[in-house]
């Protein structure tokens, strides 16, 4: 049988433990809530700056990520863009709404339907040669759930260059 002293030492650290994580959770929250406002609030300013562009699928529809041209004028661009299951070769660096650098990459192989959505979509927009700065939306993106060390809700910032399309299948 526990004595008394027993079943504190065995139930307190449990209770604390428990007490600990539901205080996690309302921080978390609140966390989240801060993040997903300030994420919003960089793409609705997006929207509505001067440059930036809303692009549409292949089907014209708006997609709700927008562009803003940054093509070096001297360098040569193609005429085709990548199809939806196209593999691509791209430069690029993705950002937080508060710039700070979440991945990049040089000559990167990707296949178009194999990245988020909202960058497939700027891709099949995207001739080679093309530079641009992307604004995806959360829900074009990662959506509402954390994945990896991109937080939920995020508002995903690239600067893409299409440097090359490898094939169509």
């Amino acid at each position: 049988m526990l004595t008394k002293e027993t079943k504190i030492k065995t139930i307190l650290p449990l209770f604390m433990l428990i007490l600990f994580s539901f205080t996690a959770c309302n921080e978390d929250d609140n966390t989240n809530e801060q993040w997903r406002e300030e994420n919003q609030k960089a793409y609705d300013e997006i929207k509505t700056t001067a440059g930036w562009k809303l692009i549409s699928t292949p089907q014209g529809i708006p997609s709700g990520v927008y562009y803003e041209d940054i093509s070096d004028e001297n360098v040569e661009k193609g005429e085709e863009r990548p199809i939806q299951t196209a593999s691509v070769t791209v430069n690029y660096t993705g950002t937080y709404y508060n710039e700070t650098v979440f991945d990049s990459g040089i000559n990167k192989v990707f296949s178009v339907n194999g990245i988020v959505r909202g960058l497939g979509v700027a891709l099949q927009n995207m001739v080679t040669g093309d530079k641009w700065n992307i604004c995806i939306p959360y829900h074009l993106g990662y959506g509402t759930v954390t994945t990896g060390t991109i937080p939920a809700y995020t508002t995903l910032f690239f600067e893409i260059e299409l440097v090359k399309i490898n094939q169509y299948p």
